[in-house]
């Protein structure tokens, strides 16, 4: 064999062995560690507490006569909530949320007549509503849905006839919403409701033939864990 081939196959075994052995000292490259994304699929459990006012207005009849009257009232609300998630393409999440609440204030109620002079309180209610929205990770942002159930309280006097009753009512509501999982299965949430007329008012005496018209306004806020 010609010596400069000889020579070559030598230089190219030192040029191998040299680059193996290098590459072996190098130092192993580092594992980056992967954060899961987070998913909001499942159940959870909380507690809110939260602001609401509201106002209503109507026609009736008192003692015979046309007569309109007016509402108006606030208080502080809390209570706890339940519900179910299920996130699906990639970042759309429907659920379904139930709560229950205590609410703590009053309001007044008076007529153009001059014939009634009460109080009006909602001592307790809840709501049973769908949600979706749409998560970016850690962040989801909703609208949300759906009926609420209560008691309304009136007690006071009607064309100088005192009284107190109370009605269990219905009525519907609508949202939006903002949730952020800060730290493990820990969420918060900010929520705005707005709330419809309720299907039933205490009875008023001399009182009869009711049409209203009422705005509820709910804001809270809550901390979720999730399962």
């Amino acid at each position: 064999m010609p010596r400069f081939r000889v020579a070559l196959m030598a230089s190219a075994i030192f040029v191998s062995a040299t680059g193996a052995a290098s590459a072996a000292d190098l130092p192993a490259a580092p594992l980056v560690p992967v954060t899961p994304v987070f998913s909001w699929t499942g159940f959870y459990v909380g507690a809110n507490v939260g602001y609401g006012w509201g106002n209503s207005s109507g026609n009736m009849i008192t003692t015979g006569l046309p007569d309109t009257f007016s509402t108006s009232g606030n208080a502080f609300v809390g209570g706890g909530q339940m519900g179910f998630n299920y996130q699906f393409g990639g970042g759309f999440v429907l659920g379904a949320e139930a709560d229950f609440q205590g609410s703590f204030g009053s309001g007044t109620l008076t007529d153009s007549d001059g014939l009634i002079n009460a109080t009006v309180k909602d001592p307790w209610f809840g709501t049973i509503r769908g949600r979706i929205g749409y998560a970016m990770d850690r962040v989801l942002l909703y609208g949300t849905g759906g009926a609420v159930f209560g008691d309304a309280i009136a007690n006071g006097t009607s064309a100088g006839i005192a009284f107190n009753d109370s009605a269990t009512y219905w009525t519907w509501t609508a949202g939006v919403g903002a949730e952020w999982a800060f730290a493990g299965p820990w969420s918060a949430k900010v929520e705005y409701l707005y709330a419809g007329a309720p299907s039933a008012i205490p009875t008023i005496p001399g009182v009869g033939s009711v049409s209203e018209t009422s705005h509820t306004n709910l804001i809270r806020g809550g901390l979720n864990y999730h399962f």
